[in-house]
């Protein structure tokens, strides 16, 4: 008895501890509107910082899980532009916009995405 007496003391003492160390980090639901954000419509560059798409949005595999992005790239004004699937590898975030891991030659050879 006297053990268990114990051991609910020591983790009564913890909760406050924890308690903080949430508050501190906050879960997802706690956090402002700034934690997270839409992709749809970030621009994709090239290493060069030149705009070479948008992403159209964030596609998932059979578990959930981020597996790529659809971009439309090319084009101009709405004119000629490319609907891509590009592999979740193929882009790096650099804080304000997506960069393109992927040579010209390769974004041209990408097939077509077709919703």
């Amino acid at each position: 008895m006297k053990r268990l007496i114990a051991a609910s003391a020591l983790i009564l003492a913890a909760l406050p501890a924890a308690a903080q160390v949430e508050e501190e980090s906050g879960t997802v639901e706690s956090r402002d509107a700034t934690f997270m954000t839409s992709a749809e419509g970030i621009d994709v560059v090239n290493e060069a910082g030149d705009v070479i798409g948008e992403i159209e949005e964030v596609l998932i595999d059979n578990e959930g899980k981020p597996a790529g992005f659809h971009v439309e790239i090319g084009g101009f004004l709405g004119v000629a532009e490319k609907d891509v699937r590009m592999p979740i590898g193929a882009l790096t975030w650099d804080g304000s916009h997506y960069v393109s891991t992927m040579t010209e030659e390769q974004l041209e050879n990408l097939s077509e995405f077709d919703e």
